[in-house]
Order: C-alpha cells, then structure tokens, then sequence
C-alpha cells in the first residue's frame, strides 16, 4: 500500500479549486505530490480488481511546517477559511494540523462526515441561534452545498461533503469553549433521534449550570434580546443573572435589550429572564427601565394585558423603591383602568397596586374605577378590583366609591358579579352605609329574592343587619302578593330559611302562620320541603 492513504477511503478524491486565493497554495499545490501510477505493470491481465485498487492513491502530502504561517497569513477580507473563532493557533497545534470546527476535529484535507454520529455541536453553523438545538430539521445542503443529511434518517449517517466547510461571512456569535461542545445525551433518552442538543429536555439543572460557568457574556453580547426568548438560553442566562454581575455587565445587557423589554417581558421565556433581570438591578437601573416601559403607555398596558407580561410587571412592581418610581408607574396605568380592571391578567397588577402602595398614589386609580364603577362591577375580573378598591381606599376616595356603588345598588345586585360588591358594603358593617342600600333597594327585596343573584343579597342584609333592617325586608316579604310563591321558589325558600330565624314578634307569628297555610302545597314541592325539614330539625334541637 503506498503511503498518505487518506483517512476516510469512501470520500471521492478532492480536486483544488481553480478560484482560490494564493494563501492556499500551499494546501493544494500538486508540484511536490509523487507521480505515482493508478495501476502498477502487472504480468498477469487478468489481476483481480481488488489488487489494482489496493495500488490507488489520492492524498497528498501536506507539510506541516507551512501550518502556522497559513493560519496567520489568511486575511479575513481576501480567503474564507474553515471556521475557527478564537484561539486558532492552540486549536491547530492541538489537532496536529487540523482545526476545531463545529462537526470536531478536522484534519486539513479530511473529508467531513454528516450525520447523528459525527455532528459535535449545537445546530446549523458555528453561531449560537436561539432554537439551534432541534438538530432533526437540519438539512446541511441548503447552506453549505452538502448532500441531504437529515439527522432523524440514520442512512446519511456517513455522507461526506463536496467541498471544504467555509466560515460564514457574518458569525453573529463566536464559539463558546469546547466543554459546551458535549451534546451527546449520556442519559439513553428514548425520546432522542440517537443524539441530543446539549441544551435539549435531557439536560438537568446541572448540565445548565456548567454552561452558565463557562459562557461569557462577551460571547453572546448582540444576541442576548434573542437568546432570552428562547426555552433552553434563557435558563443559561437565568442563572448568569442570579450568579451575580457587575455595573457594567448589567449596563451592557440592558442597552441591548431595553428595545425589546416588551416583547421580552410578553414571552413565555423572556418574562422570566427580564424579572431576574429587574432583581439585580440598581435603583438607578430600575428607574431607566420604568422610564422606558412608561413612555409609550400604550405598550405598558399590553404588557399588562398578557399572561407572562402581568408576571413581570408585578416583579417590577414589588421592586419599586423611590417615591418617583411608583408615582411614574400609577400615572401610566391609569390612563386605561377600565382595561386593566376587566382583564383577566391586567386586573392582578391593579389590585397589587391597590393593595401595596399608599392611596395617595393610587388616587387617580380610584378616581377612574369610581368614574366607570358599574362598567367594572359588572365584569368577572373588574369587581374583584372595586372590591380591592373599597377594602383599601381611605377617605374621599372610599367615599365616592361607596356612594356610585349605592346609587347603582339595584342593578348589581341582580348581577351575577355586581352582586358581590353589594355584599361587600353589607359586610362591612358601616351603619350608614347599611341604611343608604336598604333604602335604595325598598320595594324590591320580593323580586330579589326569587333571583339567584339577587337573592344572595337579601339573605346577607338577613345576616348582617340589625333586628331593625331585619324587620323592615320581612315585613316587605309577607306584603307582597306573592308571599307564598317563596316557599316554593328555588332561591326565595333560602331567604325564608334565614328570615325564620331573624323575625321577632308578631312579625315571626306572621311568618309561621304564612307557612302553616301552604304545608300542603310545599310538601308536595322539593323546595318547600326544604324549610319543613327546617323545622323539623329545630323541634329536635330544642326537645
């Protein structure tokens, strides 16, 4: 066999290239090569095929005293070398002549092997791409004229490239060190085309805590705003963040991504990186943030609006410190109350301002949640807010709520969320407060109280009110011509099980005799047998 057969036998003989610039001439010029024949002067024609191949040689020798001068003689802007990023000369002298790509270690001429077996690293080029580690999509040929070798067919597992890999022209992000280059899943995932990204799902926490011990920001600075988006980057910069950074590097990674904050802070990856992010910061920091977010307030309110963004703006929130800050923030979210209010995620960041800063901050949010306070009551997220409202707010404030809520008392109670704010104002257990919405609802506690809504109110103002307010619903009850319709009535048989209990004197004989009449009328219906058994369980609490 002659000497310098080429590692891999299978790959087709490589031809130089006629455009190459003159820096590869010593790779591939010809004039040292040995004139040696294909086929040998045999006696016998008849020599099998096998003998004759066995002669063949297509290598060429490249000295490797030319190695060094060649790596940094290359002009970036005149040759297009294969890919290194840092350290050229240690990775050459390491390989014996052959360099550090993204597939290994190549030799100068050895042809490259495509395929689950041979691919060392984390996707398509030596760029850190957010989402680079779903490698089963790969398709090689359509960047670097390689043949299809798609990484979830084991048949291509050893094609072999036509040409020799060039750097691309713009490396958006160098390679990181090669202990990052492990991504062969050791784990025997089953759910693996027969390798895994080393930031895939069958990475623990440690394996992303390595990575975060050896990335450097320096590495990924221009694409950090991308690389928070994405499922297994994020972690990684997660845990850069809780590390802990100096000034200047949380410096660098806010003028990157201060662009981008609401998009970040809308991602299902990003919002968990910006709230690290809002937890390292400095005061001075934060402030820059909020005075980003605040101005276009338009923008706040649809961070607000989304499910992540609500996350990270209550992070924001609870790490507001100066005076300014919060003051800077409220007026922006009051420009759109009502919008927060009735959303389904909008509403937990105004019910924690509510609940958190004092009320002279919140003042301009009450003024609007008074100003549309039926619009609000009557929304399933909204009257959870005017409820937070009431409960928290102090003085004129709390005032003007009360006061819209008992002008509209009527209409809320028969609502299937106003109804809880009336409730509210019952409970509270303010004597005025209580007087002014039993004057309001006079003359209606008989429909309310064959209301499903309704009728929840009627039985708290039973509850809660006093032997006086009792008295005057009764009595209404027992007036009205359809008095004996409630003991058979779905929601009104519940209010007379709790106005038994409450009527005093004549009015209670009243009551009971109102029953006595229609015994045989209810115990032919399911709900009037419900308060027969009410009295039945009493005679036997009082034998």
């Amino acid at each position: 066999m002659e000497e310098g057969i080429p590692q891999n036998p299978s790959s087709p003989a490589s031809q130089p290239p006629l455009n190459l610039p003159h820096q590869y001439n010593n790779f591939l010029s010809t004039e040292n090569d040995l004139e040696i024949p294909l086929v040998g002067n045999h006696g016998s024609t008849d020599q099998e095929i096998e003998s004759a191949f066995s002669r063949l040689t297509i290598s060429r020798t490249t000295p490797s005293r030319h190695l060094q001068e060649t790596l940094n003689s290359i002009m970036p802007a005149d040759s297009a070398p294969l890919a290194l990023n840092f350290g050229e000369k240690s990775q050459a002298h390491g390989n014996h002549g052959g360099v550090n790509g993204p597939f290994g270690s190549l030799g100068p001429h050895q042809n490259i092997n495509v395929g689950p077996e041979t691919m060392d690293f984390f996707g398509r080029n030596p760029c850190i791409h957010p989402g680079d580690h779903e490698l089963s999509l790969m398709r090689y040929h359509e960047k670097h004229n390689f043949w299809d070798a798609s990484c979830a067919d084991d048949r291509f597992s050893s094609l072999h490239g036509k040409k020799q890999l060039a750097r691309e022209a713009n490396n958006h992000v160098p390679i990181v060190s090669s202990s990052l280059q492990r991504n062969f899943c050791s784990l025997g995932c089953n759910n693996c085309n027969n390798f895994c990204s080393p930031l895939s799902s069958c990475y623990s926490n440690q394996h992303l805590y390595h990575q975060q011990q050896d990335l450097s920001l320096a590495n990924v600075r221009g694409r950090i705003a991308s690389l928070a988006k994405d499922k297994h980057w994020s972690g990684v910069l997660n845990l850069k963040l809780e590390e802990g950074l100096s000034t200047e590097e949380i410096d660098m990674i806010l003028q990157e991504v201060m662009g981008f904050l609401s998009d970040l802070m809308k991602d299902q990856f990003g919002y968990q990186f910006v709230q690290k992010l809002f937890v390292v910061c400095s005061e001075i920091q934060r402030t820059w943030i909020i005075l980003a977010i605040t101005k276009f307030p338009f923008k706040l309110i649809s961070i607000c609006l989304n499910s992540y963004g609500s996350k990270a703006m209550q992070k924001l929130l609870e790490k507001l410190s100066t005076p300014q800050q919060i003051a800077v923030v409220m007026s922006a979210l009051s420009l759109d109350a009502i919008a927060l209010a009735n959303d389904i995620n909008g509403h937990h960041v105004i019910q924690y301002c509510v609940r958190n800063f004092p009320g002279e901050y919140n003042k301009h949010l009450f003024n609007e949640i008074a100003k549309n306070c039926f619009k609000i009551a009557t929304n399933q997220s909204g009257c959870c807010v005017v409820q937070s409202c009431v409960e928290y707010s102090r003085g004129a404030a709390q005032e003007r709520l009360l006061n819209v809520i008992i002008q509209n008392a009527v209409y809320l109670a028969e609502n299937p969320y106003g109804n809880y704010v009336v409730q509210q104002l019952i409970g509270m257990g303010i004597q005025e407060v209580t007087t002014q919405l039993l004057r309001k609802c006079q003359g209606y506690f008989a429909s309310f109280s064959c209301n499903k809504y309704a009728s929840n109110v009627v039985e708290k103002f039973l509850e809660k009110s006093g032997e006086r307010h009792c008295a005057v619903i009764i009595m209404e009850l027992l007036s009205s011509p359809y008095a004996s319709m409630l003991l058979v009535d779905p929601f009104g048989n519940f209010v007379i099980q709790k106005a038994l209990p409450r009527a005093t004197g004549h009015i209670r004989e009243a009551l009971i005799n109102l029953i006595h009449v229609n015994v045989p009328s209810m115990k032919r219906n399911i709900y009037g047998r419900k308060i027969l058994d009410w009295f039945e369980k009493r005679k036997h609490q009082n034998a």
